[in-house]
């Protein structure tokens, strides 16, 4: 289990700070960022929440959340690396 969540169609008008701040009343938060475009820095409309806890980022996926009238998406976090362990099994499969 992880204690970093994705959470999806965040508000454009939503920063860092309204993103901790919703989602801190589940634990204390290590850190947490909403993803910004590269050229225009404005949000994507998703983000990733990482707690202190594995138990307060389960509490975080069971709930349903909203900001501004939205209903969000929040699931635990998948490492990045987690795929390309299965990418390079397939790879031998190929070859």
């Amino acid at each position: 289990m992880n204690n970093r969540i994705f959470v999806a169609r965040l508000p454009w008008s939503v920063c860092k700070i309204a993103l901790r701040n919703h989602f801190a009343k589940y634990g204390p938060i290590s850190d947490g960022y909403v993803v910004l475009d590269r050229i225009t820095r404005r949000s994507k409309g998703y983000g990733f929440v990482t707690f202190a806890s594995q138990e307060s980022a389960q509490n975080a996926v069971s709930a349903q959340h909203e900001i501004e009238g939205r209903q969000l998406v929040v699931n635990i976090a998948f490492d990045k690396n987690a795929g390309s362990t299965q990418k390079s099994t397939q790879d031998e499969v190929d070859a």
